[in-house]
């Protein structure tokens, strides 16, 4: 019998895939859940519910303790799940959305509320087609929910279908103008180059929410993005910081504040900031923040540790049902070593879901790989709505100067640092070394 003294240590990588394979297979059971029956009143175990949850999915387990074939309690049980997912990261609770809300339609198939919650059910697993049908039952039950056109929007937004999108959108202001449909209109008008505009809705949608809650939270967050992303600092910290004043734990304001103070050029800080929420909440974009922060002050070691766990985390989406191409094509391309395999990975992806990102991703994953000329025509695309998106401007540039063309690419680099200089903490530090290239090119 081998003890705990002569044991030897699983090298770094190799327990990181265990990890994987343990997690992976929590999730595996969780799905199998859909398979089997569901007792809907069942808290699954070793799942901490938190005090603002607790009320809303142990209220629906005690309705349905009294009528366990309630499509209303079933479908509140689903919604109920969905919103703690959101609040925990913990995607292997899709499987018992999934199942409640199922049932809810198996009762009555043409219920509104588990329709509705089905369409973003879908629409979380990254089922965009799938969405697009859900939305199309709902509105078939209720032209009326402002919902299902809210669903209709997000997924043809991710099917790179913007126009289509454009007009359900206004579909769902038409019949509800709130703190959902303002938020929307504030990302297609980002998507379509008007920061100002985006700016001024997503204003109208934290005015439309009721200041604390989990809608307010989120709106008023994302007006620190969006001053961010326009390289606004003291604006995006001002917003961040009203949102911690109700909520100390909002991770996303967290994450924000600690973007903002690397900008800054106050990386210990930003770390300090990041690493107990990506420990508590290790979702991709997370760890992808904080390994750039590592890169960036020279410790590749921890920078790497957590690009491996973006991996881990993206298997156990996936194993929970999500789909993930898109978004470990576009890690991949800017982060993996093998530019072949991120260029397969692109190219899938962007076949899936044409949008500007995609294409961008493929740009990328080309220009990597030499083909210069095709990544420019990808990079075109990407920035065919004219969306002020640095990194967007920064990979045309990179491409151009790649190309021979030295005065498209100090176009595209002006672009890039008028709009934001500090993108990301790696993508500036590439602005500032692309810039440094084109001037010493200069007579």
């Amino acid at each position: 019998m081998t003890t705990a003294t002569n044991a030897l240590p699983l090298p770094r990588k190799a327990l990181l895939w265990l990890l994987a394979a343990i997690f992976i297979t929590g999730a595996a059971f969780a799905l199998r859940s859909l398979t089997t029956p569901f007792q809907p009143g069942a808290t699954p175990r070793a799942v901490v519910i938190a005090p603002g949850d607790l009320d809303a999915i142990t209220q629906a387990q005690a309705r349905l303790q009294r009528a366990p074939n309630d499509p209303d309690a079933l479908a509140q049980l689903g919604i109920a799940w969905l919103q703690r997912v959101r609040m925990t990261g913990d995607v292997s609770l899709y499987a018992y959305a999934q199942s409640a809300i199922e049932q809810a339609l198996a009762r009555d198939a043409q219920h509104s509320d588990a329709l509705a919650a089905r369409g973003s059910l879908a629409l979380a697993l990254h089922d965009f087609a799938g969405a697009l049908t859900w939305a199309d039952r709902l509105i078939a039950v209720n032209p009326y929910r402002a919902a299902a056109y809210g669903i209709r929007t997000d997924a043809l937004v991710e099917l790179g279908r913007y126009d289509a999108a454009v007009t359900a959108l206004q579909r769902m202001v038409d019949l509800r103008p709130d703190a959902e449909s303002y938020s929307r209109i504030s990302y297609l008008r980002e998507l379509h180059g008007d920061s100002d505009g985006a700016l001024a809705a997503m204003q109208m949608a934290v005015s439309s929410a009721v200041p604390g809650t989990e809608t307010w939270l989120w709106t008023l967050t994302h007006i620190g993005h969006l001053q961010r992303s326009q390289h606004h600092l003291a604006e995006a910290d001002a917003a961040y910081r009203q949102v911690l004043a109700r909520r100390p734990d909002y991770a996303p304001a967290i994450v924000g504040l600690a973007q903002v103070k690397a900008a800054q050029g106050h990386m210990t800080e930003a770390i300090d900031l990041l690493t107990p929420v990506a420990t508590r909440l290790p979702q991709p974009e997370y760890l992808i923040l904080l390994g750039e922060l590592y890169e960036v002050q020279g410790d590749h070691v921890s920078a790497q540790s957590q690009y491996d766990l973006v991996r881990v985390m993206q298997q156990i989406n996936a194993a929970s049902g999500m789909a993930v191409d898109l978004e470990l094509a576009t890690f991949e391309s800017i982060h993996g070593e093998d530019a072949t395999t991120a260029l397969t990975q692109a190219q899938a992806a962007y076949n899936a879901r044409p949008t500007i990102y995609a294409a961008d991703t493929l740009a990328w994953a080309l220009y990597r790989n030499g083909h210069y000329a095709e990544a420019r025509r990808y990079s075109k695309e990407a920035r065919r709505l004219g969306t002020r998106d640095a990194i967007l401007y920064l990979h045309a540039a990179e491409i151009a100067h790649a190309l021979g063309d030295d005065e498209a690419a100090q176009a595209m680099l002006e672009q890039a640092l008028t709009i934001n200089p500090y993108p990301s903490p790696l993508t500036s530090i590439q602005l500032a070394a692309l810039h440094q290239r084109l001037s010493a090119n200069q007579p």
